[in-house]
């Protein structure tokens, strides 16, 4: 045979080999199309899938730029049983078992081994060691017996989330919120999601043998945005302030829940926001944001919307004389009394509103606007107070606010609307009113976030708004601050008079229906102004709901709180502090006077050369010290004692308030030292003998 021939042969046996080969290829491929080609797809269909990565979400920062909520980077740490040896699982096992035991401490070492055991039995590629474990603890966990080999030969498997964290813990928690994937978000977190969250992006994965899902195509993939950060108004000083005032308040009074709000006057911003509820193991925390979404009656609070009418019409002045009538005034079937019975009957309208006069208030706003009811609820509306305040949050209620020609508008609405009844609103809404009087008529619309940035690009911003340039004149405005710092310093409010900063608002205390059982005996203590009270910088309004001990009364429960919160404020802002080379009047100041024996303070001040007068003969008086250019003299203003009444002993020492009380016939509990700031039951109140008044003394 020729070297051609034998070419040519091996040739074409290499040809025949190939097409056979070809033919067994399609042959196959044919087979896996139409046999098997369900269940290859299906095999394709759940080891790989499209995935969604997130860009992390945006941070939350105060007023000045501290962090209030990030999200941190936490891993799941899973163990691959399979790819570990025999002789590396056998010998290292125990000692991965004991420092697990050691390091997170919730189980012990019996424990951990048997788990890893099973699951080495079973077969598990993907067995759950801890969830949610830090950056530190992961590299911690790197270094272990078994884990140290990696995941190829130790089998340590870590998959990366995101949990979102508050580095302040629990202030402002509720307004703070969260977002959940499954439930409707809550506070800033839902109402900001939009810009917080980052974008989403798809990405192709397939399932490992490790139990794993990686990307398919890393090169070709997008990186997802980050979201944007949010910039609040928060000052996280006085939330502080804020925060632990109100939940000493509610610890004292043993309080079923309460809130604060501080703003800005000028602004409408939100500087400090507290709401804190009873838990079921008998705790305070941020179950709730009620400041925003509870509206309850206001009572005495709401007495300023119906005075700042009746002088914006210059229907009457602070010196229109009102008739009380003894504290209790009938409207059709019904009888209106006041908190308390006063040696008085016809008084001057500021002294209404010092101490708080149903009867005197309603009378005023039932013979004014009775006739023409159309006109006092205009007076609302221009007040804002039938509206919601707009605030980020979500969850807002509308006022319930009564008109005429409602089925449920009787004849008593108006008195009875007067003094803070038969209408509801939330504690912000009735703040904004409030901040409106300080800020001489001029409605702000209250905000929380003042700026949205991406990086440092601007997104969005926030700025003040103003919702109603008038609601009364500046005037007006102004009449009715001074009759709410007269309230502090000789009304409800004197407990927490200070002689260091001053102060204007208005006591609340109202009877709340609990569930069906109606108005029994639940109430709420509230307390809403400014300060200071010369030149409004923040307004404020404490609210606490279900008082159960040591009183209910708005001067008592909430009043108190907002005098700790300006106090600590002034004492920790550097600008409210006086330099040492900073002029100071020729005068100087007396001492702050306890209310005492008439004749022994006149003794005290004709020794010590001060000039005073007294307004009466009394037993018992209160010294009121009063400046000018040039001099410094004393008032001494009695104090009347009314028989088998419970007697007014407030700005006593104790020596001299359990004499004044126990000569009454009643017996004395106190608590705290120096002079007394607040009484139980309040002054002029029945008592039968051998009751008991309780006296709180600072």
């Amino acid at each position: 045979m020729s070297i051609k021939k034998d070419i040519l042969l091996r040739i074409n046996l290499v040809f025949v080999l190939l097409c056979g080969i070809g033919a067994l290829i399609i042959g196959q491929a044919i087979h896996i199309q139409t046999v098997e080609g369900e269940e290859w797809r299906e095999l394709g269909r759940t080891s790989t899938r499209i995935d969604t990565i997130h860009g992390e979400r945006g941070n939350m920062y105060s007023g000045d730029k501290r962090l209030l909520a990030t999200s941190l980077p936490v891993f799941e740490i899973r163990f691959d049983t399979k790819t570990v040896s025999d002789t590396i699982f056998n010998t290292e096992i125990d000692s991965l078992a004991f420092q697990l035991a050691d390091y997170f401490k919730d189980n012990n070492q019996t424990f951990y081994k048997k788990r890893l055991t099973k699951g080495r039995n079973e077969g598990n590629r993907y067995l759950l060691i801890k969830k949610e474990v830090t950056y530190n603890d992961l590299q911690e966990m790197k270094t272990w017996p078994i884990f140290r080999y990696n995941q190829f030969k130790g089998g340590f498997i870590s998959k990366q989330t995101n949990k979102r964290v508050t580095p302040f813990s629990l202030l402002a928690k509720r307004t703070i919120g969260y977002a959940r994937k499954n439930a409707q978000s809550v506070g800033l977190e839902g109402s900001f999601d939009e810009y917080l969250k980052g974008d989403a992006v798809p990405t192709s994965v397939h399932l490992t043998s490790t139990g794993r899902w990686v990307p398919l195509n890393d090169d070709y993939e997008l990186d997802a945005r980050n979201g944007n950060d949010i910039y609040t108004n928060i000052d996280i000083n006085l939330q502080d302030i804020v925060h632990n005032a109100l939940h000493k308040a509610l610890k004292k009074h043993k309080a079923n829940h309460g809130s604060v709000v501080v703003m800005e006057v000028a602004t409408g911003k939100i500087k400090a926001i507290a709401n804190l509820g009873l838990g079921s193991d008998s705790t305070y925390w941020e179950k709730y944001n009620y400041a925003i979404g509870e509206k309850s009656e206001p009572g005495s609070t709401f007495k300023i919307a119906a005075l700042t009418m009746l002088l914006e019409e210059d229907l009457v002045d602070e010196n229109t004389i009102v008739d009380i009538e003894e504290g209790q005034k009938t409207y059709y079937d019904k009888v209106m009394r006041d908190a308390s019975w006063y040696p008085y009957n016809e008084i001057t309208l500021q002294k209404v509103m010092e101490i708080s006069s149903n009867v005197g208030i309603s009378k005023l706003a039932e013979k004014h606007f009775g006739n023409r009811p159309k006109d006092f609820i205009a007076h609302l509306d221009k007040m804002q107070l039938t509206k919601k305040t707009g605030v980020e949050i979500k969850g807002e209620p509308e006022p319930t606010i009564k008109r005429p020609g409602d089925k449920d508008w009787t004849g008593i609405t108006i008195p009875w609307m007067s003094i803070g009844y038969e209408l509801e609103l939330t504690p912000l809404q009735m703040l904004t009113f409030f901040n409106a009087i300080a800020n001489d008529g001029k409605v702000m619309k209250p905000y929380l976030v003042s700026d949205v940035l991406e990086l440092n690009d601007h997104v969005r911003k926030f700025r003040p708004l103003v919702v109603e340039e008038q609601i009364c004149s500046p005037q007006t405005a102004r009449r009715v601050r001074k009759i709410l710092r007269s309230v502090v310093e000789q009304g409800t409010a004197k407990n927490i008079q200070s002689y260091t900063f001053s102060m204007a608002g208005k006591t609340g205390t109202a009877k709340i229906a609990k569930d069906k059982k109606g108005y029994d005996k639940v109430y709420q203590g509230s307390f809403a102004g400014f300060f200071p009270a010369e030149n409004p910088v923040y307004s404020c309004i404490i609210v606490i709901n279900e008082p159960s001990e040591e009183g209910y009364y708005g001067s008592i429960v909430a009043a108190p709180v907002f005098k700790e919160i300006v106090e600590k404020y002034y004492s920790s802002d550097y600008k409210n502090h006086q330099a040492i080379n900073e002029h100071r009047p020729l005068i100087a100041a007396l001492p702050p006077a306890k209310v005492g024996n008439q004749q022994d303070l006149e003794t005290i001040y004709n020794e010590l050369g001060i000039k005073n007068s007294k307004t009466a003969e009394t037993d018992w008086a209160e010294p009121i010290t009063i400046y000018t250019d040039t001099s410094v003299s004393v008032t001494l203003k009695s104090v009347q004692m009314i028989k088998n009444l419970v007697p007014r002993v407030e700005g006593m020492g104790l020596r001299d308030a359990m004499f004044v009380v126990e000569n009454q016939g009643y017996k004395v509990k106190f608590k705290g030292t120096g002079k007394v700031v607040a009484q139980m039951p309040n002054y002029g109140e029945r008592l039968e003998k051998g009751g008991i008044v309780y006296l709180e003394l600072q």
